[in-house]
């Protein structure tokens, strides 16, 4: 009887196992869920929730404290191809449930966040990875792009651009010291200081081979740790050839198709802040048959 009853426990742990393991995984959206958020509730620990090319209309993804990977398509030369725009209606993502680095957000175009804290990421008492993101076009009164209060995200390889805060940080606010590298944090305002990065109190953040440059109302307010290779300037290097997307030299019809082709995404992105949109073509008609030295 002792022998039954421990087969049948063992053949429940082997089939409550079978469930778990089925349950970890990749989640696609919209293959398995048309909501980013719906596939975030589904997951679990471990879990990758790949978001085809696309706009999503969604804002406040909140991961929940969960350990899991929500990551971008990229568009076949590399750029963003998907974007999540929050229209307004508040934060696109909201990171506040304790996540550690096992919360990663990657490879999207973060943008139309507008919200008192955290336009476009609002982090809070949490220590996520932000990589390979664009966050551009989000509105705050404090922290425009990025809003971290107490927190130590990791931001790697992110552009955040063309953000605005109304008081402190068009760029990024923060009240911690988060580590910042690979980045280019630009074209960003604050209506009163930091328009790049405004930290506050004992405020440290670690930047390293980032160009932090053409912000308004100061490049970064507060201290910080210089881990070498960056650039800090109030005007950005200029651009060896604007409006050439295709390096052959010359601004022309090859540049024009590119901004076409890449509507809405940031593949034609011709004035770099982060999209492309009625302003880069524009630019291109500005420059149409210049000739690079």
């Amino acid at each position: 009887m002792m022998n039954r009853i421990a087969v049948g426990i063992a053949g429940l742990s082997m089939a409550f196992l079978g469930i778990s393991q089925t349950i970890a995984g990749t989640i696609n959206v919209p293959g398995d869920y048309a909501l980013i958020q719906d596939a975030i509730d589904a997951s679990s620990n471990g879990d990758v929730i790949n978001v085809a090319a696309g706009t999503y209309d969604e804002y406040e993804l909140n991961p929940d404290g969960k350990a899991i990977t929500i990551q971008g398509t990229l568009n076949p030369d590399g750029s963003l191809a998907t974007i999540i725009d929050a229209q307004q209606d508040g934060s696109v993502f909201v990171i506040d449930s304790g996540e550690g680095d096992g919360t990663l957000i990657k490879n999207l175009l973060i943008t139309g966040g507008d919200d008192n804290y955290g336009g476009g990421i609002h982090c809070r008492n949490s220590t996520p990875i932000i990589s390979g993101c664009t966050i551009s076009d989000n509105t705050a009164y404090s922290g425009g792009g990025i809003y971290s209060y107490f927190s130590i995200p990791t931001i790697s390889n992110c552009t955040i651009s063309g953000n605005t805060a109304d008081y402190g940080g068009g760029g990024i606010y923060l009240v911690g010291s988060p580590i910042i590298s690979g980045c280019t944090i630009s074209g960003n305002t604050a209506g009163v200081f930091g328009g790049g990065i405004a930290g506050l109190g004992n405020s440290n953040p670690i930047i390293s081979n980032s160009q932090i440059c053409g912000n308004e109302a100061n490049q970064i307010s507060g201290g910080y740790a210089d881990a070498g290779g960056n650039t800090v300037a109030d005007e950005c290097p200029a651009d060896d050839c604007e409006g050439d997307l295709d390096g052959n030299q010359v601004v022309d019809i090859e540049d024009l198709l590119l901004v076409i082709s890449g509507w809405n995404t940031d593949s034609g992105d011709a004035n770099d802040d982060g999209r492309t949109d009625i302003a880069d073509l524009l630019l291109i008609i500005d420059l149409w048959e210049t000739s690079c030295p």
